[in-house]
């Protein structure tokens, strides 16, 4: 049995046992979880809005469900989907906005047009303020994906 901690790398074969989670430190253990939180929008069909923009364009935004799936690592995670319309044409951009936040206060937002997909990172305060997700939205609408 090797008594090196995995997490620094340093022996660990004269720590105390009430100091240690299997050979690791205790400190180094709890410094490297990672402690999911959540994202909750409350009502969310609430933010289901026609905007006209400065352009004088309209962009149309449905919620369209809370579902879930798994990653390419076989990882389920949750999002919170949306659907955006700009002037009724054929063009409809998805949102699909990640629950987990990560240790920086932010969550990730895939961008769905047509066959191209865009990743990007928001606060969590933009997504908990109604008005602020609708306009991120929309700038995202409004952004070429390359």
């Amino acid at each position: 049995m090797s008594w090196i901690c995995k997490y620094c790398g340093n022996d660990t074969s004269n720590i105390d046992y009430d100091y240690l989670v299997g050979t690791d430190h205790l400190t180094c253990t709890l410094n490297n979880i990672k402690v999911k939180t959540k994202l909750k929008i409350t009502n969310p069909e609430k933010i289901n809005t026609l905007n006209m923009c400065l352009d004088h364009s309209t962009i149309s935004i449905t919620y369209c469900g809370h579902n879930h799936s798994v990653n390419d690592m076989q990882i389920p995670y949750s999002f919170y989907e949306f659907e955006a319309h700009k002037d009724y044409n054929s063009q409809t951009t998805i949102f699909q906005i990640r629950t987990d936040i990560d240790s920086m206060g932010n969550v990730e937002i895939d961008t769905y047009k047509g066959k191209k997909m865009n990743v990007s990172q928001i606060p969590v305060g933009i997504v908990k303020d109604r008005a602020a997700l609708i306009n991120k939205m929309i700038e995202l609408v409004n952004e070429q994906i390359v």
